[in-house]
């Protein structure tokens, strides 16, 4: 049994209060006493005196739900104090699979970067999948949330169309028996395909399912430009019509026309709330997002699935009505220098991570938006994107807000495995550029509520009640950090460095980081939502 006493810490429980100077012993997996000149038990002590101990932080917002096949070690998120990864997010994710609709799922999958383990999506539930990451070894707790676009897929395939009542009754029952099965909630993805060819009756009919669980709804809502209040208030609707709890996904403005808007965005929300609307949200503290490079394709050329998608890309009569519209979402997000390439699939191609749309269009002698589609057709729609489209001033107002956890919306990667790629730095650091960048350095937040956004505020968004605070009797998930040194290190040039000031990390009572490195231990979980 691994017992350790952690004597002497500044200790932030995680609900938001001031710290407090105390020991905190932990054994079997849990927090065994919290409290002063604690003794009496056996096992390693770690002086942290000067140091800060949290709760494990909680990453409301990951897909790391394929990519941990390939780094079930979870490096750029344990590095980070990273203890439990909420994935499925952005109504992407694993499960539920029919077999006669798998290939169509991995296409889907495929083109927003997921990493599939040798022999494919070899599931076809929950539980399945569980069973298959939990075979490998975790080095991180994982909280899947059911995701809307496999549901859809799997219920009626890639088509733009309403489900039948047939069909929506089948994408009841999966969500249902996934719920059962212990998912903790379900998410959207509604300007990503088939998930944005869903009317908002459908994602009601769904989050009715979820309130009767008392689970969670999150969404990356149907806009988050020009249309963002329209999109925030559709997900109040949501959450007003079924009774579900909703989380707005990664809350932004996005395009230097929106610049400001943030503050209207939070103000919608509190309006909710003071009507009854329980409705939170996220965000990771960047001014870029990333995401798939054909999200600049307009939603009804994705209909029918990623073949279906290469081949409206490759049809003259289309060409004229895509490139026009590919530009004006280019244009929508800053421009086509603002768009950088990341991941792409091919070797033939690989040169071009890390530059911009512009600066390929330039070597290939093509307008950006032709550049965008041969771009999709060479490398089978399998490519990604950073787009430099946000405000610092949005960032840092909607990062402050009491309704706002912290999310990475990034995936576990190695920084000496997947340096090949110019990837978004957010995987690498997220909390501690939080705790570093603006709480430290700009003092917009205090340390505590710092804390309380990484820890107990998306453990009471997901209703993790054994996570995301210290007391005993609590799962011991913790992170020991250095609050006059951690920060990010990664950025936009070199994405695949690890953050500075972090020393331990535990997670279920095991150490998955030890003085600042990795200790290869995989005492991480699929955790399981209790039925209500």
């Amino acid at each position: 049994m691994d017992t350790y006493l952690i004597r002497g810490a500044e200790v932030f429980d995680g609900t938001g209060a001031a710290a407090s100077r105390v020991d905190v012993a932990v054994s079997g997996g849990r927090i065994a006493a919290v409290g002063r000149n604690l003794s009496g038990l056996a096992g390693q002590t770690i002086d942290a005196g000067g140091l800060a101990l949290a709760p494990g932080f909680i990453d409301i917002h990951s897909h790391t739900d394929l990519s941990v096949f390939a780094r079930p070690l979870a490096e750029s998120k344990v590095r980070q104090g990273v203890t439990t990864e909420v994935v499925g997010n952005c109504g992407i994710g694993a499960f539920p699979v029919r077999a006669e609709r798998r290939d169509l799922l991995t296409e889907s999958l495929r083109m927003h970067g997921a990493h599939l383990p040798p022999g494919g999506a070899d599931w076809t539930d929950l539980s399945s999948y569980a069973a298959r990451v939990e075979a490998g070894g975790l080095g991180v707790n994982l909280a899947p949330l059911v995701a809307h676009g496999s549901l859809r897929i799997a219920a009626l395939g890639a088509e733009d169309r309403a489900p039948t009542a047939t069909e929506l009754r089948e994408m009841e029952a999966l969500l249902e028996d996934a719920l059962r099965q212990g998912a903790w909630g379900m998410s959207t993805g509604l300007i990503y395909p088939p998930g944005s060819y869903a009317a908002t009756a459908e994602i009601v009919a769904l989050a009715k399912v979820l309130a009767r669980h008392g689970a969670v709804y999150t969404s990356h809502i149907r806009g988050e430009g020009d249309t963002l209040l329209d999109a925030l208030a559709e997900a109040v609707q949501v959450g007003r019509e079924s009774g579900a709890r909703v989380q707005v996904s990664h809350l932004k403005a996005l395009g230097r026309k929106n610049w400001g808007r943030g503050r209207e965005a939070l103000a919608l929300l509190e309006a909710a709330r003071r009507e009854g609307v329980d409705v939170a949200a996220d965000q990771y503290p960047y001014e870029a997002t990333s995401t798939a490079l054909s999200a600049l394709v307009p939603a009804w050329a994705h209909a029918g699935g990623v073949q279906a998608l290469l081949g409206r890309l490759a049809a003259p009569a289309m060409r004229d009505r895509l490139l026009a519209e590919i530009a004006g979402a280019l244009e929508a997000r800053g421009g086509a220098d603002r768009v950088q390439v990341a991941r792409v699939g091919s070797a033939a191609n690989a040169a071009l991570s890390g530059r911009t749309v512009q600066e390929i269009a330039s070597a290939w002698g093509l307008p950006p938006a032709a550049t965008v589609i041969r771009l999709l057709l060479e490398e089978k729609a399998e490519v990604g994107a950073v787009y430099f489209s946000l405000s610092p001033e949005d960032v840092a107002a909607i990062l402050v807000s009491d309704l706002v956890a912290v999310g990475s919306d990034g995936q576990a990667l190695s920084a000496a495995e997947d340096r090949d790629q110019a990837l978004h730095p957010r995987s690498y650091g997220t909390f501690p550029r939080v705790l570093g960048r603006y709480v430290r350095e700009q003092g917009r937040l205090s340390l505590r509520l710092a804390v309380h956004k990484m820890t107990g505020l998306p453990s009471s968004r997901l209703g993790l009640s054994e996570r995301g605070h210290i007391r005993p009797g609590a799962a011991a998930d913790l992170v020991l950090f250095d609050p006059t040194t951690v920060r990010d290190v990664a950025d936009f040039q070199d994405p695949h460095r690890y953050p500075t000031g972090i020393g331990y990390v535990f997670v279920n009572g095991r150490p998955v980081v030890r003085s600042g490195q990795v200790t290869g231990e995989r005492p991480g979980q699929v955790l399981r939502r209790p039925l209500a």
